[in-house]
């Protein structure tokens, strides 16, 4: 019973430091400051009319420790930040933001009151279907419509497949698991 009782409060222990790294992190989700270039989806959208690639959307909120990793770890990878840079225009999408996205001639909210518990905004039900899960990356094609929807948190290896696979367009014309065989990694 005692060695039970040990072993709660290792792994509680363990889960508060780690919760506590997460949120005491300096690095915000959203912040700009790292090497991808990020955009709004308005801004991504309007470039795309003019230079077409390519949109991948990254939804996520303030409290997702996740979506922190991925944005600190996966987004500030060198690697990853220069090909989403050439190739996609990125997207950082707050999926509780209170501000409004106009889209195909219909303007996103966030309905909720301020102050509401996690007030999901309009925009991220509809981008994912109402699965909402953080974080969550969209890929959308250069007609702005959604290819797949990646949940979870990627490490850089992991992501970098992914996000060839989509922004080279072979999604188009081979499968996943063709692609995968035969993908030569630049991050070891």
């Amino acid at each position: 019973m005692i060695k039970k009782v040990f072993i709660a409060l290792g792994i509680a222990t363990i889960v508060v430091l780690a919760q506590s790294f997460i949120t005491s992190s300096s690095f915000i989700a959203g912040d700009d400051h790292g090497p991808v270039k990020w955009y709004t989806f308005t801004e991504a959208v309007e470039l795309q009319k003019k230079t077409p690639k390519p949109i991948m959307v990254d939804v996520y909120t303030q409290w997702c420790g996740p979506c922190k990793m991925m944005s600190k770890n996966t987004f500030g990878n060198e690697i990853i930040a220069k090909y989403l840079n050439e190739n996609f225009y990125p997207v950082k999408f707050d999926a509780e933001t209170f501000d409004s996205v106009a889209f195909n001639g219909y303007v996103f909210k966030n309905q909720n009151a301020p102050g509401t518990p996690r007030p999901v905004h309009d925009f991220a039900v509809s981008i994912l279907d109402g699965k909402l899960s953080y974080p969550s990356i969209v890929f959308l094609n250069e007609q702005v419509q959604r290819i797949q929807v990646v949940v979870g948190y990627y490490q850089p290896a992991q992501f970098e497949p992914v996000m060839k696979f989509f922004g080279s367009g072979k999604y188009k014309d081979t499968k996943w698991e063709d692609f995968e065989k035969s993908f030569t990694p630049e991050i070891k």
